[in-house]
């Protein structure tokens, strides 16, 4: 009883001790995580550093605006208090890279020209020849136009940004003008050149060209390929903007720095028109020069499609009078069978029958349909014809071969006759499969459904289970109306309250007592013992009239022993009789 007990426990609370269960290891959980400072602090430090990384990959635009403008601003401040320790730090590495990197790009300057020469070695040569350019011009026309893209005036020594182009700058161009002044001086003292300074720097995709004057430092980025005369140009250029220069500084205030930069930048506007001018100037005047060569091949190339137009209406006019001549030919039922063709020359002015013929008539109509079909066109036969044996063995060949074509039509019906009969005999076989399948399926159904009836029949009713109970339980007292052990007789009584919820059979309730104790005490006791199970087996649903407390003294006494643990002290069930239920 103790086990059924148990178990029903377990079953009513199964769910929730798999939740307590559960709770109790997510909090060792997290008390093994967080459940000191030491711990909490390496489990945060954990967290962050994941979420950071998850966040670069997944959040990049996200975190870089977030977290930019503060590292930017941290990196800037710093460089701004230490630019001495900066200088002094940068200073002995950045002339051997800036001579390192002078030295690589000449090297690859020269391996792309090389290489580009060896793609298109002939056909620079031919162009060269027929607009007179060199191969080298040539080589480099295909890379995109030169373009000025930025032009930055910087004051020499200090590294101050004068001016730049386009006005609407960035906040770093300040930043840049140190550092293309820094690198010039390096330069120069990499290279030990005195009053000399670095004069381009390629980034590649763009070269900055560089020129200096005793006071200012000239910074015009370009992108594209760029010609000889680039150099040469800006140049030419720069002179002329130092020189304009003088008189705005001459006409400023030493105190109004700034009312120099409008008319600076303005310069700087115009140097920069100026510049894309010349560039665009140089290539329009190369595209214009045109030298005898071209022209000699200009011609050539007239002459050859001249030529190629010819071909193509000759080989045209002579598959014309070809198809013609065929189709006349094909129409010809004279002819059907024979090896008749035809030779077509001079462009379908000429057309000839060759071949063999059945008869010499056959030929002269062949020839008599060419000319109406074809009147520009002199029609010649140069054909053989059959003796006359032969065309009757040819007539009775035909005759042969009409009887073999029927005879093979009707071993084609033949066989479509046996095809459809086959295709009949497997949808036969495959019908008698499916039914066989039906047959089979229907069987099983009907056999699991005999076997699930024997099954139930094998079942005992509820009476008979009802009456297995009572034949087998008893309700067990010690002293007066308690039960010797309350579990059990709590879980006997639900058990047989299900039972009698479940049939309609009328049951006894009887109470019994030992020997001890006299006939006036044993039987109101075995009464009360009997009233006291009936009133539990009411109050558990079972109808009080299916019910009857009966008190039977010691009459049916099951041992000798008296006392307390007395089997005898008992209240037994048994079923009534038909119509012994209270009216």
């Amino acid at each position: 009883m103790a086990q059924d007990v148990t178990r029903l426990k377990e079953l009513l609370f199964d769910r929730e001790a798999r939740a307590i269960t559960d709770l109790t290891a997510r909090m060792d959980a997290v008390f093994e995580r967080t459940g000191s400072q030491e711990r909490f602090a390496a489990s945060v430090a954990s967290v962050l550093d994941e979420a950071l990384a998850r966040a670069e990959v997944e959040k990049h635009a996200q975190v870089a605006g977030a977290i930019a403008p503060l590292v930017v601003s941290t990196i800037r401040t710093e460089i701004r208090n230490s630019q001495d320790e900066l200088a002094e730090a940068l200073y002995p590495a950045m002339g051997r890279m800036v001579k390192d990197y002078v030295v690589s790009a000449f090297r690859d300057l020269a391996d792309e020209i090389n290489r580009r020469l060896e793609q298109n070695r002939f056909r620079l040569r031919a162009r060269s020849l027929l607009t007179g350019r060199p191969v080298a011009e040539l080589a480099m026309t295909n890379a995109p136009p030169p373009k000025v893209e930025d032009i930055y005036l910087v004051r020499r020594g200090s590294g101050e940004l004068v001016g730049r182009w386009p006005v609407a700058g960035n906040p770093r161009d300040h930043t840049r003008s140190g550092v293309l002044a820094a690198i010039n001086e390096v330069a120069s003292d990499a290279f030990v050149a005195e009053e000399a300074s670095l004069r381009r720097l390629d980034l590649g995709s763009s070269i900055v060209y560089m020129r200096a004057s005793p006071a200012h430092l000239l910074f015009v980025r370009c992108s594209g390929a760029a010609p000889g005369a680039l150099e040469r140009a800006i140049d030419a250029h720069f002179i002329g903007t130092i020189e304009k220069l003088r008189p705005i500084h001459a006409a400023a205030r030493p105190s109004d720095a700034e009312g120099t930069t409008a008319p600076i930048n303005a310069l700087l506007v115009s140097l920069a028109a100026d510049l894309d001018g010349t560039f665009s100037a140089g290539r329009a005047a190369k595209r214009r020069g045109v030298s005898p060569a071209a022209l000699l091949f200009w011609g050539l190339m007239l002459l050859l499609l001249g030529w190629g137009g010819w071909t193509a209406y000759s080989a045209w006019q002579t598959a014309r009078a070809r198809n013609v001549a065929e189709a006349v030919i094909a129409e010809d039922g004279a002819l059907r069978g024979f090896p008749v063709h035809v030779a077509i020359a001079d462009n379908g002015d000429r057309v000839t029958l060759l071949g063999l013929v059945p008869k010499p008539g056959d030929a002269l109509l062949a020839t008599r349909r060419l000319r109406d079909a074809l009147p520009a066109s002199a029609i010649a036969d140069q054909t053989a014809s059959l003796p006359g044996g032969l065309a009757e063995a040819r007539a009775q060949i035909g005759e042969l071969s009409a009887q073999v074509a029927g005879l093979t039509a009707a071993a084609q019906a033949t066989n479509a006759a046996v095809a459809a009969m086959t295709a009949e005999l497997k949808q036969s076989r495959e019908d008698s499969q499916k039914r066989m399948a039906q047959v089979e399926a229907q069987s099983k159904a009907r056999l699991d459904e005999l076997r699930a009836q024997v099954a139930r029949l094998s079942q005992p009713t509820p009476d008979q289970r009802l009456a297995q109970w009572v034949g087998s339980n008893a309700i067990f007292f010690n002293k007066d109306t308690d039960y010797r052990d309350t579990r059990r007789a709590v879980a006997a009584l639900d058990e047989l309250a299900a039972l009698m919820r479940q049939t309609q059979a009328f049951v006894r309730v009887v109470g019994h007592t030992d020997e001890k104790g006299g006939q006036t005490h044993n039987s109101p006791l075995s009464f009360a013992r009997a009233a006291k199970v009936l009133g539990e087996l009411t109050r558990r649903g079972v109808p009080a009239d299916r019910l009857v407390a009966v008190g039977r003294n010691d009459v049916a006494n099951l041992a000798p022993s008296i006392g307390d643990a007395s089997p005898n002290r008992r209240v037994e069930f048994e079923i009534g009789f038909n119509g012994e239920a209270k009216q």
